[in-house]
């Protein structure tokens, strides 16, 4: 896993459409397992978090 991801990233990478990307992205949000980092409502990026709190030792 890239320790940044956008949900288009994500669409193409499960092969699936842009809302079930969407879906997915966010499940993975609320569970804390990505951040979002852009504060946009379009766009959005988000980080791995753990790869990034291990980068960032």
């Amino acid at each position: 896993m890239l320790p940044r991801l956008t949900v288009e990233r994500a669409r193409q990478q499960l092969h699936t459409t842009f809302p079930t990307a969407n879906a997915a992205v966010q499940v993975l949000e609320r569970l804390g397992i990505v951040l979002e980092v852009t504060g946009q409502k379009k766009n959005r990026s988000y980080s791995y978090r753990a790869y990034i709190d291990l980068l960032t030792q």
